[in-house]
């Protein structure tokens, strides 16, 4: 595993625990509340339970974490062109997707080459 396999895996667990832990940090990053309980439970769903498994997924099989990555932040660049006024911090979150998806693209082109 390169190093940065390791820490795109490092970084979906950080943010799976993260999640867990205190779901109502998620909404607020981007200045937002998460009121209720069935709000914290989506959160802890999504960013906790999904990208826990998203991190132990990529270890075996990279390139599905990496179209995965892609597509957030695809669906990220989207909202980013329709609402313009998005703030600095989802543009920086367009840039770590698109770098977790090269990342573990790279580590599924290494694991071919190794078993190919």
């Amino acid at each position: 595993m390169n190093p940065l396999h390791v820490l795109g895996t490092a970084s979906y667990a950080a943010i799976g625990v993260m999640a867990l832990a205190r779901p109502a940090m998620v909404p607020e990053l981007f200045g937002g509340t998460a009121p209720t309980a069935d709000s914290r439970n989506e959160i802890r769903a999504v960013y906790g339970g999904l990208t826990l498994a998203m991190a132990a997924v990529g270890l075996k099989a990279p390139a599905t974490i990496g179209v995965l990555s892609a597509g957030m932040a695809t669906g990220r660049a989207a909202s980013v062109a329709l609402e313009p006024e998005s703030s600095m911090l989802t543009k920086v979150f367009v840039g770590l997707e698109v770098g977790l998806a090269a990342a573990y693209f790279l580590a599924a082109r290494e694991r071919s080459h190794a078993t190919g």
